[in-house]
């Protein structure tokens, strides 16, 4: 039976990332709130279509391009590689 060690698993995320634990506090906090603002923004925008157009679509596009493209964690880039190629078929 394999032992559940957080700072282990933590440390490992956290290299595969290439981040320092500050680094990945900020922007994880930072993501967050931004991804909670833009969820109430959405379930407005669902009910009164003319509020917040665009508004959730940009912010993932954004984080995506901030974020995900050339990000150092490899998890990331097979995950995204296997999305386009799961989209082809």
């Amino acid at each position: 039976m394999t032992k559940f060690n957080v700072l282990k698993q933590s440390s490992a995320h956290l290299d595969a990332s290439k981040e320092t634990y500050t680094s990945h506090l900020l922007w994880a906090s930072y993501a967050g709130i931004k991804m909670i603002v833009v969820g109430v923004s959405s379930i407005i925008h669902g009910i009164v279509p003319a509020f917040f157009t665009g508004t959730a679509a940009k912010m993932v596009i954004d984080f995506y391009h901030q974020r995900l493209i050339n990000h150092p964690n490899k998890e990331y880039a097979d995950y995204i590689n296997k999305k386009l190629v799961d989209k082809e078929v």
